[in-house]
């Protein structure tokens, strides 16, 4: 059984449901059409008819108007009512004039038909042709309907009208009625006709289109004028508000149909041609987009070598789910292979950069190419990223935000190197280390400079956008991949040196090596005038300690060697507190523990730094408290204040101060070793010392004055015991001070 190809099938499906989407729409926009059409005819009419109605009220207000002035200001009516007649006029002259004055306004105001006056006197009739009795008058009713007091307010309804009774036949007309006076008992009528014929010809130059008819009638419902036309098709109606008279308009039959009929008929063929282009476009796509699936089906066929169940050729859901299936298929493939490629490309990085492997140029392309990176280089540098309080990091964060986050360390690392077009390799090697391959594929001038720039913005970047912040170890450049692994071996040591340098440094090797400090054993003396001071609380310890810790900085210490020294200090503070009663013993071996506890944890100097004077600094206050609760406090301080003063006195002894203070040798000499921990000649001896170091440092007094000055009555007694206190003699001492030795 052959099968429809699935283009027949697709154009059997969605051409009807072209033609029906297009036949509803043609019916929508022609319905639409209509409605608008409708709606502004209607309003066009009303337009109109306001139009008419404000014509006409218009006319007939002005005729309104001209005959109330004609009765007030025309002195001949007057006479003819009264029958005032003059000897230098007499009635006949006086009633031409009226009816020349009657004829006047019918040639000014053409809607004026005839004008006649009717005096009560005598029951006169006096028109622009005639003068009449009221037997002979052919508008005798009206005018006896006038005399019986049904004077109409304004203009009549349609009457009929005949000026002499003889006359066989009337016409239609409306009237105006005055009383003369006005505003007194009538002793007569004007009357002005209003010949309807008038108004039709009014109507009829108005309506100058001649494609709608437009129908006045009067307050009873007569017709005044109406144009041709079918009423049935009235759009509009509005009413007079001063003649009491109705307007009603409306398009002459089946001329709105005509319009839809024109505006179709216009249209029609370029409707036609959409239809058609649309039809052809459907084909045109329908064959492009069928045309990959009948192949499909044909080649399965032709694999399987018979035809594929109707089913499967009817319902397009097997296709997809085939369709779906090698899809998968492909992923999955692809999916492996990206992975495979991935676990290759970071075997390889990691054995590049353990030196593990011996990489020469030609391999470093080869390899480049089948992991899709560039090949082409000119230099490399390794740098390790390490995320700064590591704990913190993990506690702060979720392992899936802790991927995510070490994810946009790459990437930035990656974008800010590519700015500058250096290369970046990254891979993750150890859970809070990356480490990046810096390839420079073109020469710089200054390649170090460039590098140093790269993770300094890195670094920064970290710092303002996320909450953590990186240090970053780089190792020297080098120009071939053999040299990678020295780079990394650098990049490693100069990040141990983050100890020193602190967090969110960028520290490069070749800057970490001019600045080692190897000799740490010069800083032994240091420690021991710090532990010293320390014992005697005179605060020359913290000033030692800042001094300590800056030189760590500076000189780029291992954490080891600070561990060591900083460890070495806990021993002599110890060995000075040693001295020192039990109660300070107890409060030394707090802090000691403190101490211990911070050499464990501490990240950066800065943070060892502010702890280790934290902690001797509520040690020496505690000792403070517990020496100002002794007995004698009062007395040691005023010994205390006269020995400093007193320092340069060669007299100075226990035996001055037991006849100053009155007090005996033997109870002075403890209360010193007590509070000190040291006895009267140690602590007069160090007292001098200091103050003889001082002159040694700042001033080029001899050394034999300087002898005398601080209490000395012989210079070698000086040399002795200054050697004994510092190490050296009082001229090494001043030497090693003006050569900047420490």
């Amino acid at each position: 059984m052959k099968t429809r190809p699935w283009f027949q099938r697709l154009l059997s499906t969605y051409l009807p449901i072209f033609y029906l989407v297009i036949i509803f729409l043609i019916f929508v926009f022609f319905m639409a059409t209509s409605q608008v059409l409708n709606r502004e005819m209607s309003r066009t009419s009303e337009n109109y008819a306001k139009y008419v109605m404000q014509t006409i009220e218009s006319s007939l207000q002005n005729i309104d108007r001209l005959v109330i002035r004609e009765i007030n200001n025309n002195d001949d009516i007057q006479k003819f009512l009264f029958q005032q007649v003059h000897s230098d006029i007499n009635e006949h002259i006086l009633n031409s004039r009226l009816s020349e004055k009657f004829n006047n306004l019918i040639v000014n105001f053409p809607l004026i038909d005839s004008i006649y006056f009717y005096r009560a006197a005598d029951g006169k009739i006096l028109s622009s042709n005639a003068m009449l009795s009221l037997e002979d008058f052919g508008d005798r009713e009206f005018v006896e309907q006038l005399r019986n007091g049904n004077i109409p307010y304004t203009w009549t309804g349609v009457r009929s009208f005949k000026l002499f009774a003889a006359e066989p036949q009337s016409y239609p007309v409306i009237s105006l009625v005055k009383k003369v006076p006005l505003l007194s008992d009538p002793r007569g009528f004007v009357i002005v006709n209003v010949s309807t014929s008038a108004i039709q010809k009014l109507i009829d130059e108005m309506n100058t289109q001649n494609i709608s008819y437009t129908a006045v009638y009067d307050r009873n419902g007569n017709p005044i004028a109406a144009s041709d036309g079918n009423e049935d098709d009235e759009l509009s109606h509005i009413r007079s508000d001063y003649a009491g008279w109705e307007i009603r308009t409306g398009l002459k039959k089946n001329y709105n149909y005509g319009v839809v009929s024109d505006f179709y008929y216009g249209w029609m063929v370029l409707g036609v041609l959409a239809i058609l282009v649309g039809t052809i476009v459907i084909v045109y796509l329908a064959k492009r987009y069928t045309s990959p699936i009948d192949r499909m089906l044909n080649r399965i066929t032709q694999y399987s070598k018979k035809e594929l169940p109707d089913v499967m050729n009817d319902n397009p859901r097997f296709i997809e789910t085939a369709v779906d299936h090698l899809i998968e298929l492909a992923n999955q493939y692809t999916d492996v292979h990206k992975e495979n490629l991935l676990h290759r490309r970071k075997q390889f990085f990691i054995e590049t950069v353990g030196g593990e492997r011996s990489v020469d140029p030609a391999l470093w392309e080869k390899e480049m190419r089948k992991f899709g990176m560039p090949g082409a280089f000119r230099k490399f540098y390794v740098g390790i990223v390490e995320i700064d309080k590591y704990a913190k990091f993990c506690e702060q964060y979720s392992y899936r935000d802790q991927c995510l986050l070490k994810f946009v360390v790459s990437s930035v690392v990656r974008e800010i190197a590519a700015e500058f077009r250096v290369h970046a390799w990254s891979e993750w090697l150890e859970k809070e280390r990356l480490t990046t391959l810096f390839q420079f594929e073109e020469d710089i001038a200054d390649s170090d400079a460039t590098i140093r720039t790269i993770c300094d913005r890195t670094r920064l970047w970290m710092k303002d956008h996320l909450d953590y912040t990186v240090s970053i170890g780089v190792g020297t450049g080098v120009t071939a991949p053999s040299g990678i692994a020295r780079s990394f071996d650098e990049a490693e040591e100069a990040l141990a040196y983050k100890t020193a340098a602190g967090e969110n440094r960028t520290i490069p090797y070749w800057e970490v090596e001019r600045n080692i400090d190897k000799a740490t054993f010069e800083y032994l003396q240091l420690i021991c005038d710090i532990a010293d001071s320390f014992k005697r609380r005179n605060g020359d310890w913290k000033i030692g300690i800042l001094q300590l810790m800056d030189d760590f900085k500076s000189k780029f210490f291992l954490r080891q060697d600070i561990v060591n020294l900083l460890n070495y200090l806990i021993f002599h503070i110890s060995k000075e507190i040693g001295e020192l009663p039990l109660s300070y013993k107890d409060i030394w071996e707090g802090a000691a523990a403190g101490l211990n506890e911070v050499l464990e944890e501490f990240d950066t100097v800065d943070d060892l730094r502010d702890q280790f004077i934290a902690l001797l600094s509520d040690a020496v206050e505690q000792m403070e408290k517990l020496r100002s609760g002794r007995n004698n406090q009062e007395l040691i301080q005023k010994v205390k204040s006269y020995i400093e003063e007193n320092s340069h006195n060669p007299d100075l002894s226990l035996g001055l101060l037991s006849e100053q203070f009155n007090i005996n040798q033997s109870s002075l000499s403890r209360l010193f070793k007590d509070e000190f921990g040291e006895n009267f000649v140690d602590y007069v001896a160090r007292i001098r010392i200091e103050r003889a170091k001082k002159l040694l440092q700042f001033t080029n007094v001899p050394i034999q004055e300087i002898a005398g000055q601080v209490g000395y009555l012989h210079h070698f007694s000086f040399n002795r015991v200054f050697k004994k206190i510092v190490g050296v003699t009082p001229g090494e001492f001043r030497r090693q001070s003006f050569t900047g030795s420490p």
